[in-house]
């Protein structure tokens, strides 16, 4: 037995190249404020309700579900904040997923809906207990925490978990999943029927028709409702096996020349702009040409979106990352909200997400 409150480490160690990037993914969150095994890091804030046919775009952040269970929609509009979408959204959603595995003695994990652009994976998972006395928790959650952190239905509620399960009679077991190989956020919630339904987003470019997946997923009960050790050797395991359909992007528009930045001592060599009707999918490369500058960064620098009065656009329904190429070269991964057109010019400013400096804006056309 052990104490294990990231069960993100059932799925592997991370290797340094992993490292590397959590600091660029925490730089985004803090922002908002080769495939090798990586962790997980679980997104807080992540059904939009269609409203007339007319509507060039669904605002995800204004309304909850009405429905009793959580689909993408679902949790871009009541987890999420200012997210849009494009109306087609709800047509590129996946209901009926090829899918194989997914069982354990204490629950069955299983898809309810995907989607998949070629650019971004965004997935649904439904893990519901194989007994009714059993109480799923996902992967970063304790007996000792708060019970209105197992989602929207617990949230006028006080105490723990721990309470909670007590006068409930429920025996608490710890879930945790992801998708082998990638970078990945997740966030999750528990239904009212005990089903406990976790969203996963990654960027995953590939132009295939079809994305093979496995998705690595973990059950343990914890050893007492009181602490936060769960049984490691009980542990369950047990891999889900997907293919999703590549319902592709839109439009693509890429910048015309490279700008320097020299207050953080980088280049950026290309921007390329990705349409979905899911976001608009951004890729900076970025080269260091002043390794000094650059290293007073502290692997902080960010790019962001600017609007023509200087303000920062908002994000849009995925997760972003800075991957490394080499000491030298970078490629920024992030989102902006979807639209129905690419813009043909885009405002770029470097900041460093730590110490909040801002450096350079500069603008450059698309085509």
């Amino acid at each position: 037995m052990q104490n294990m409150i990231d069960l993100s480490n059932a799925l592997g160690k991370a290797d340094d190249d992993f490292v590397n990037n959590v600091k660029y993914t925490l730089a985004n969150i803090k922002i908002n404020s080769d495939r090798k095994d990586k962790k997980i890091v679980k997104r807080t804030n992540f059904r939009l309700v269609a409203l007339i046919a007319v509507i060039c775009v669904l605002c995800a952040g204004t309304a909850l579900a009405l429905t009793n269970t959580w689909g993408i929609l679902d949790f871009l509009s009541g987890r999420m904040n200012d997210v849009e979408v494009l109306p087609e959204a709800a047509e590129i959603v996946q209901n009926e997923v090829a899918q194989s595995g997914g069982q354990t003695d204490f629950a069955t994990f299983s898809v309810r809906e995907a989607v998949f652009d070629g650019q971004n994976v965004y997935i649904v998972v439904e893990v519901k207990p194989s007994k009714d006395e059993y109480l799923l928790l996902g992967s970063d959650t304790n007996p000792s925490d708060s019970v209105g952190n197992m989602g929207p239905l617990f949230a006028d509620r006080t105490g723990t978990i721990a309470n909670y399960a007590r006068e409930n009679n429920k025996k608490l077991i710890r879930t945790s999943l992801g998708i082998e190989g990638v970078n990945q956020s997740l966030d999750f919630l528990l239904e009212d029927d005990n089903t406990l339904v976790f969203m996963i987003n990654s960027s995953i470019t590939d132009g295939s028709s079809e994305l093979n997946l496995n998705i690595n997923c973990v059950a343990a009960p914890f050893v007492s409702k009181e602490g936060d050790i769960i049984d490691e050797t009980n542990m369950k395991r047990t891999s889900l096996s997907v293919v999703l359909e590549n319902t592709g992007t839109k439009d693509v528009v890429i910048s015309s020349e490279p700008v320097i930045y020299s207050d953080c001592g980088v280049q950026v060599d290309k921007v390329t702009l990705t349409g979905s009707a899911m976001a608009i999918y951004a890729e900076i490369e970025f080269t260091v040409i002043d390794k000094e500058k650059f290293a007073e960064t502290e692997e902080g620098l960010w790019f962001e979106f600017l609007d023509s009065n200087g303000e920062r656009l908002p994000n849009g329904a995925g997760s972003g990352s800075i991957e490394k190429i080499d000491d030298n070269h970078y490629v920024q991964k992030s989102q902006l909200q979807a639209a129905e057109s690419l813009p043909g010019e885009i405002i770029l400013r470097a900041f460093n997400c730590w110490e909040k400096n801002r450096y350079e804006t500069h603008t450059f056309e698309m085509k």
